[in-house]
């Protein structure tokens, strides 16, 4: 498999870079971006009610903004590029070898419909925020990440490990024995740095204090959901989420050979199911009860930290969501590495859904977004 840049591997600690970039940027090469992911993965159905999708032409004043998405498009990295308005597609567009029907790897997209994935276990009494980790994990009881509620791992704040450059947790040696079977992500969290706490100045970090984003929180949280609902990670994010937004085509849920959820971010979807979640999100947004709730808590600010958020573009955090650019301060956004982002606002239903090979131009999909959501 080629690969766009350099790609280093270490042993945890030494803050290696595991995925792909170009020069210091995150990308994703085509052969990642359009992957299907190996053979252990598990394959989601379709919903049975699938979500329609009206394609309708765009008026006077969507005509600008379209203009404007188009030239992104053709004068970026990007492949695939959407602007919809609740579960109206106003314009789309590809370049080779992008189409509707490919799959798309959201990358850490993904770890929001993790977060979804949990506010459906709330909702269903099945867990709390206040869930502590080694309740539900007693294999994880010894490990530092045993203390962190769920609320600490939705928040990004489980207090441990760094992580590598590109916010993966494992060395090369361990997902190499994660990938043949030697070591599911359960025993990986029991016995890597991953699962303990990072060293601060007065002592060890502890859970809900710092924001920190990497790996170990979302895969936490994808443990948990499998122990607490009694069904897989990949089936209950099939029932609950992917059926729930009303997928037409089957999806593609990461998972160890073991049937351990990889719960940080390796779902895949074609153009027009990312599309419906991105419909579904909004309208979730807009829901009375406990769910609506939950995504509305989610897509606002629950922890603060500028100088990590504002690296790469944003205001703050939520649950495992990134919340708020300048151009519109109140937007919610699901990032994938490389340039993925699905964009929404809790003002009106409009969003811009993008597939990228290279995380270049970001500022400028922020702008865009911009002009887009303040239409009424």
């Amino acid at each position: 498999m080629s690969l766009i840049g350099t790609v280093m591997f270490a042993a945890a600690g030494a803050c290696a870079q595991i995925l792909p970039s170009q020069g210091t940027t995150p990308s994703a090469p085509d052969e990642w971006l359009f992957g299907t992911g190996p053979n252990w993965y598990y394959r989601a159905s379709p919903s049975p009610v699938p979500r329609e999708i009206v394609f309708r032409k765009p008026s006077a004043d969507e005509e600008e903004v379209v203009r404007k998405a188009q030239a992104l498009l053709t004068n970026s990295s990007g492949k695939a590029m959407a602007l919809m308005n609740g579960n109206e597609l106003v314009w789309y567009g590809f370049k080779p070898p992008a189409s509707r029907s490919r799959f798309y790897h959201g990358f850490s997209m993904g770890k929001t419909l993790t977060a979804l994935a949990v506010g459906k276990a709330i909702c269903s009494g099945k867990l709390t925020l206040d869930t502590v980790t080694g309740d539900v994990l007693p294999e994880l009881k010894a490990a530092d990440i045993g203390a962190a509620t769920v609320r600490d791992l939705l928040r990004m704040s489980s207090g441990t490990w760094v992580g590598n450059k590109d916010s993966t947790v494992w060395s090369k040696e361990e997902r190499e024995a994660v990938d043949s079977g030697r070591m599911n992500w359960l025993q990986f969290l029991a016995t890597s740095p991953a699962g303990m706490a990072e060293k601060g100045v007065f002592g060890k970090r502890k859970p809900g204090l710092d924001f920190q984003y990497n790996s170990t929180s979302p895969l936490t949280l994808g443990l948990i959901l499998q122990r607490t609902t009694g069904m897989t990670y990949a089936r209950w994010v099939e029932q609950e989420v992917l059926h729930a937004a009303g997928t037409s085509s089957p999806s593609i849920v990461g998972q160890d050979r073991s049937e351990l959820g990889q719960a940080d971010g390796t779902i895949r979807m074609t153009f027009d199911d990312w599309l419906r979640m991105a419909s579904y999100i909004s309208e979730s947004q807009k829901a009375t009860g406990c769910f609506g709730d939950f995504v509305r808590e989610a897509f606002t600010t629950q922890i603060t930290d500028r100088p990590k958020t504002e690296r790469i573009g944003f205001l703050g955090y939520g649950y495992l969501t990134w919340i708020g650019t300048l151009p519109t301060p109140r937007s919610a956004w699901l990032v994938g590495y490389g340039g993925q982002r699905i964009a929404t606002n809790p003002s009106n239903s409009r969003m811009l859904i993008v597939f990228s090979n290279v995380e270049n131009y970001m500022p400028e999909v922020a702008k865009l977004y911009g002009d887009w959501a303040k239409l009424p």
